[in-house]
């Protein structure tokens, strides 16, 4: 191993110092051509530099070929011993080579279809480069060094074998024999009589103390298997014992095993029910929450129609005055009676609103976040109005969704009531609702804030639970921001989640939103 570890170092170190011998030897033929058609580069004498190039050439037997590239990178002389050529490019592994610093390497060239040694080097006359000198050595003498180098280092190789076979054979001979000796010994151990194992001929070196050792240990072995075999009759009661313990068990274990399948049984009837009863929370859940909303619709109901009510009202005040004053006439009448039909219509628009909001969606389906958004503040707009909260807008539009988009308006309105609440029940002199609606990488994000002074902590951590509520008795369930959460987590695989902001609290949506086709192509 070390002999080979030597000679890998030593070819190495070998071929390294060739390399850089032609390296050197190329850098003076380089420098030597460089010099001599200086004065031929600067006044672009291109037949000069290739007559004395072909000229070169002829007279160093090592040089395959010669490249003059020119700075421009399009026009290339191939000069070679009987022949050149001009080219406006040359092979790519070349023109790599090209750089500030002379650089030489072991290249396939396409011009003498061979491996060469090559060398590049810069042509700097007076700090200008002009052009790079391409020279392309031989490298049959290379290969004869190494196959000279490879023959000394195979003979090296074998001598080292050699010695080391003699010296090993005189070893085993001298030293290993009273091992083999030891080793047969040791090969008997095995069998069950030990009293009649030993070894004899014991010398006075070291393997005679491993021999003695050996005998020692023999006895040792021959004292223990007798107990051995006292413990052995021993055990074999003992597990007979045991087997009969172990027979028992297994009875025991057996009876335990069917009662359990027995638990088991009725711990499936149990759970079934308490899905049931869970399930029969769940839609009470449910329709707690309808009727809550139901309750808040008709307060937006009312507020929606107050409006228009007192208008009608004013309408019939007028047409009886008139009555009385002698002042109605066909035109007066027609105009009022078309006024009324206006606001009766819009009150039916009203009701058709409120009734299709709450009209739960039975197919998912695709619809824009924005709409769904508008139509939830347009119903609670009204009831906004009456209590003098102004509402800040900043929606993008175009955001998709799949989804059930009645559900989820139903999710924002509750938020959306919630924050009037909280205004109306602090008493907040500049009532304020801003609501945000931005794209985030895949998601879009709703934030609903509100300028009502925030959450405590510990409140924060409970909004979301059922039943849970901060309002008076009569005036909350607590079901609606977990109803609220159950459609944007469960429904619509969103999330979620409230954080107190400077002025208040703000309640973040986040949706997925649905990805356009192209996307998907990319992905």
């Amino acid at each position: 191993m070390i002999t080979i570890i030597f000679a890998v170092i030593g070819v190495s170190l070998q071929k390294k110092a060739v390399l850089e011998l032609m390296q050197s030897e190329a850098k003076s033929l380089a420098q030597s051509i460089t010099f001599v058609i200086s004065k031929s580069l600067l006044i672009d004498d291109d037949s000069s530099i290739i007559d004395f190039n072909k000229q070169y050439i002829k007279k160093a037997d090592k040089v395959k070929n010669v490249i003059i590239s020119k700075s421009n990178e399009k026009d290339y002389f191939i000069i070679r011993k009987e022949s050149w050529e001009h080219k406006q490019e040359i092979s790519e592994t070349f023109t790599k080579m090209q750089k500030k610093t002379p650089i030489s390497s072991m290249v396939h060239s396409p011009f003498l279809n061979e491996e060469v040694f090559h060398y590049v080097y810069p042509m700097e006359i007076s700090g200008i480069t002009w052009g790079w000198l391409h020279i392309s050595l031989d490298l049959k003498k290379y290969y004869e060094k190494l196959e000279h180098l490879y023959a000394q280092y195979l003979v090296l190789f074998f001598s080292f074998t050699f010695l080391a076979f003699v010296i090993s054979f005189y070893i085993a001979r001298t030293f290993v024999r009273p091992i083999v000796e030891l080793n047969k010994t040791v090969s008997q151990v095995s069998s069950d009589n030990l009293d009649v194992i030993k070894v004899d001929n014991v010398s006075n070196d070291e393997v005679g103390e491993l021999t003695k050792a050996f005998n020692s240990m023999i006895s040792q072995l021959s004292t223990s298997q007798k107990s051995l075999k006292k413990y052995q009759a021993d055990l074999e009661k003992r597990v007979q014992e045991r087997t009969a313990d172990l027979e028992k068990a297994n009875k025991s274990l057996n009876e335990k095993s069917e009662q359990l399948e027995e638990l088991n049984k009725n711990l499936d009837t149990k759970v079934k029910k308490e899905i049931e009863k869970r399930k029969e929370q769940e839609q009470m859940l449910l329709q707690q929450s309808r009727l809550a909303a139901m309750g808040e619709m008709v307060g937006n109901i009312a507020h929606q129609w107050r409006q228009p009510l007192n208008a009608l009202g004013i309408i019939i005040q007028n047409i009886d005055l008139s009555y009385k004053i002698g002042k109605l006439n066909e035109e007066f009448m027609k105009k009022s009676i078309d006024e009324s039909l206006d606001l009766t219509t819009m009150m039916s628009k009203t009701i058709d609103d409120f009734r299709n909001f709450f009209i739960p969606n039975k197919k998912k389906e695709n619809f824009l976040l924005h709409e769904s958004l508008n139509s939830s503040l347009e119903l609670i707009g009204s009831t906004f109005k009456n209590y003098n909260i102004s509402v800040k807008r900043d929606i993008d539009k175009g955001l998709e969704v799949f989804g059930f988009p009645n559900e989820f308006a139903q999710a924002l309105l509750n938020i959306l009531s919630n924050a009037k609440d909280a205004l109306i029940e602090k008493r907040v002199a500049k009532p304020e609702v801003c609501v945000k609606l931005k794209k985030h990488e895949d998601m879009g994000k709703i934030f609903i804030s509100d300028n009502a002074g925030g959450i405590d902590e510990e409140v924060m951590l409970k909004i979301f639970e059922p039943y849970f509520t901060t309002k008076e008795q009569g005036k909350g369930t607590g079901i609606g921001l977990y109803m609220s959460k159950m459609i944007i987590e469960q429904n619509m695989k969103g999330k979620i989640y409230a954080k107190n902001i400077d002025k208040g609290v703000s309640f973040i949506i986040e949706i997925p939103l649905k990805q356009k086709d192209e996307e998907k192509l990319l992905n």
